[in-house]
Order: structure tokens, then sequence, then C-alpha cells
């Protein structure tokens, strides 16, 4: 499995992070259809076939890690061009 890992600060409270990520969450499982579910306050997982990570909220930092299976994995730099994207407009 390929890796994507990227990590941002943000900033913000780690509840309004939270709240952020909550977001981005939603719309990952409206337009991919990922399944996405938190695991404990601030650990967020995901996956759909293919495709599974986490996204991390601490007091500074938002932390996603991507595991790529071998089909998506031709997908990677495209994946994580969004990803990078999406973080640059909900996190400011």
């Amino acid at each position: 499995m390929a890796n994507i890992e990227i990590k941002r600060s943000h900033g913000m409270s780690i509840d309004k992070a939270k709240q952020v990520v909550q977001k981005i969450a939603d719309e990952m499982q409206s337009s991919m259809g990922l399944s996405c579910q938190w695991d404990s306050d601030y650990h967020l997982s995901f996956k759909q076939t293919g495709v599974q990570g986490s996204i991390k909220v601490t007091e500074e930092l938002v932390e996603i890690d991507v595991k790529l299976n071998a089909i998506m994995k031709a997908f990677r730099g495209t994946i994580e061009q969004q990803i990078n994207q999406r973080l640059d407009k909900m996190i400011k």
C-alpha cells in the first residue's frame, strides 16, 4: 500500500479544527462514498474499497494518513493534490 501523509498547522482551537475536519468528512462521504467515523474525540477514520486512512486533530495540527491499495496507487498524485487543495480552502 502507498501512503499519503500530510500535516498541516491549523491555528484554530482544537474544537474548531475538529468542526473543519467533520465538514471535510461530510464532503468525502457525499462526493466519494467514503465511510467515516470518529474513533475518539480527535481521531476520525475513513475507508472505501482501495482506500483507508485517518485524520487526527491536535492542538496545533491536522494530520492525515491515507493508505492506497495497488490499483489506487496510480491516482496517488491526484488524491494528494485534492486533499491539499481542500485543506487550503478549509484551514486558513
